[in-house]
């Protein structure tokens, strides 16, 4: 009741702010209805994997079902943009929102309205897609699977954000948000997110993200600030060629397992590319490395000697793809994925797996 109570409120707004808002621009209907633009998705899927011990597969936040025909995600949204009012709401439905959104907010990905009080200068509030991070839905990347670095990045925020284009290569993005992937909070505090954007030439974007804040629940009175670091670049050499490099590295305090009064950090990296064999067909190739060493982020596994560990990994995927027209693909992955030799947290006691994926996708 509450989520609907929040979609009825920011649909209301919209009614209310934009009319009066075109209105004064000019009279005219045709006006007002042409800022408004609605979009849709829908992917399906069939995963398989050699780690067999549950349906639900680890360290998966896409085609997280094995063995089975699903439905990755449907989904559809309504925007609104002018010079100075701006507005979505996307809602979705699916395994991909069942398995990564909150289970009281499983309909909702995006609801946000903003406004432009000066030139290049945005206001925004709501619920957001998050901004850490270079891999993202599987219509919108190169892959339909996530690096494990990608899988424990945010997902999405819910707050404040104050957006600043200061020329055509550099941008910037003050975020006040409730927490670290959480629509409502866990404790008193808020966090904060910076965003850098720079493009120094047509062919080549850097994006640097950081988190910082307290996320650890307040009955648990114990405060353990986090800092997230996040840096991708994109480069695309050619015309058929195009390269991603992601780099995460966040520390957290008094969350080191053999002193919980130090700091814990976590790397991770990954370099991928995708080649245009010809307009219709694609292969890509990721590699991907991964060390959460306290488990701060991955949570803690007993390796083979009995102790505790946090998740050490590293993986490479390669990905055929088929788009027959600009908005459908057929996609067709392979992972293999490789703990560290001492965590057996696969099936048949094993630290490794495969895994295959078919992807159908559609965007109208």
């Amino acid at each position: 009741m509450k989520n609907i109570k929040i979609f009825f409120v920011i649909i209301i707004t919209l009614i209310i702010i934009i009319p009066n808002q075109v209105k004064s621009q000019e009279n005219d209907i045709s006006s007002y209805f042409k800022n408004f633009k609605i979009k849709g998705a829908v992917d399906a899927y069939y995963a398989w994997d050699t780690d067999k011990d549950k349906t639900q597969r680890q360290f998966v936040s896409f085609e997280p079902f094995r063995d089975q025909f699903k439905l990755n995600i449907a989904q559809v949204s309504l925007s609104y943009n002018s010079e100075i009012v701006r507005g979505k709401v996307t809602l979705h439905y699916g395994d991909i929102p069942a398995v990564n959104w909150p289970s009281n907010m499983q309909y909702i990905q995006e609801a946000n309205i903003g406004f432009s009080p000066y030139k290049n200068l945005w206001i925004d509030a709501g619920y957001f897609l998050t901004f850490v991070g270079a891999e993202g839905m599987p219509m919108n990347s190169i892959f339909s699977s996530f690096s494990i670095g990608s899988y424990h990045e945010p997902f999405f925020e819910s707050g404040i954000k104050i957006s600043y284009d200061f020329s055509e290569k550099f941008s910037s993005c003050l975020h006040i948000m409730n927490g670290f992937n959480m629509f409502e909070d866990n404790n008193k505090n808020k966090s904060l997110g910076f965003e850098l954007t720079y493009k120094p030439a047509s062919k080549i974007t850097f994006d640097y993200n950081v988190i910082i804040g307290n996320e650890i629940p307040t009955d648990l009175n114990n405060p353990k600030p986090r800092v997230y670091n996040n840096l991708y670049a994109n480069y695309t050499p050619t015309e058929k060629l195009e390269l991603i490099l992601g780099i995460d590295f966040a520390t957290q305090e008094k969350s080191k397992i053999t002193d919980s009064t130090a700091s814990a950090s976590l790397f991770s990296t990954f370099i991928s590319g995708r080649y245009k064999i010809t307009p219709k067909f694609f292969f890509s190739v990721r590699a991907e490395y991964f060390s959460d060493a306290d488990g701060f982020l991955s949570g803690t596994f007993t390796d083979s000697d009995g102790n505790l560990s946090g998740l050490k990994s590293w993986g490479l995927t390669g990905a055929f793809e088929y788009r027959p027209i600009q908005n459908y693909y057929v996609r067709l992955e392979s992972r293999f994925l490789s703990a560290d030799s001492k965590l057996k947290i696969f099936s048949e006691n094993s630290n490794s797996r495969s895994e295959a994926t078919i992807n159908m996708g559609f965007e109208f």
